[in-house]
């Protein structure tokens, strides 16, 4: 990890660093959602060796599959097919309203085109959109 990555990431992009990880991030051999969480675990600690990534990560109600340098939580959703699943999402974003730092969903497998407009109008809506540099949540396809 560069000078230049670190200082952009405690400063000002920390989702910027994180995402740019994501596209590069090649998983292999996984087919459910646990296995997605572990290879993303083990890439992101051999990229980001001097930034803390905790998997599971609890703190009151929230409840993440992964925090990163204590400012961004990634949500993996593999599979979003199905309105239970959706609606599962929905309730996990409304938790982290209140936490300080910024999310990125995660969705991995086959994501239903319906759902995922649902969740990007309800993005739009609840003011927590991707458009904005600053949003509080970023959605990646992978």
């Amino acid at each position: 990890m560069s000078f230049l990555e670190k200082l952009k990431f405690h400063a000002w992009d920390s989702v910027g660093v994180v995402v740019s990880h994501l596209q590069k991030w090649r998983p292999r051999g996984c087919s459910t959602e646990k296995d997605f969480e572990k290879s993303l675990f083990k890439y992101l600690h051999e990229k980001l060796p001097e930034i803390q990534v905790t998997k599971q990560y609890a703190q009151g109600r929230i409840r993440a599959d992964l925090m990163v340098g204590g400012k961004v939580i990634i949500e993996l959703k593999h599979n979003l097919n199905s309105t239970a699943k959706y609606q599962r999402l929905i309730g996990q974003l409304t938790e982290y309203r209140d936490w300080d730092g910024r999310v990125v969903i995660l969705l991995t497998g086959e994501t239903d085109p319906n759902l995922r407009k649902e969740l990007r109008s309800f993005l739009r809506r609840e003011g927590l959109t991707e458009e904005d540099w600053d949003a509080k949540v970023a959605v990646f396809e992978k």
